[in-house]
């Protein structure tokens, strides 16, 4: 989906890809032209995440973004 690697689930530790945004999005009947739908992660063991942007960099900031 770009250049920028994400980091593997931080829960199990596989590997993960993003969802969403406007390669993803199909024009509906009741949303004809928003343009995409927010970025997003469903993995495996459960865990979801989204932050609710159609910005692939900032989306993959917030998900590598890790305590320390």
């Amino acid at each position: 989906m770009g250049e920028i690697k994400l980091k593997p689930c931080p829960k199990c530790g596989k590997p993960v890809e993003a969802h969403g945004g406007v390669e993803e999005w199909i024009p509906t009947y009741y949303d004809p032209d928003s343009g995409g739908e927010p970025y997003y992660i469903k993995c495996e063991c459960g865990l979801s995440f989204c932050t609710g942007t159609g910005d692939y960099a900032e989306f993959v900031e917030a998900w590598n973004k890790r305590a320390e």
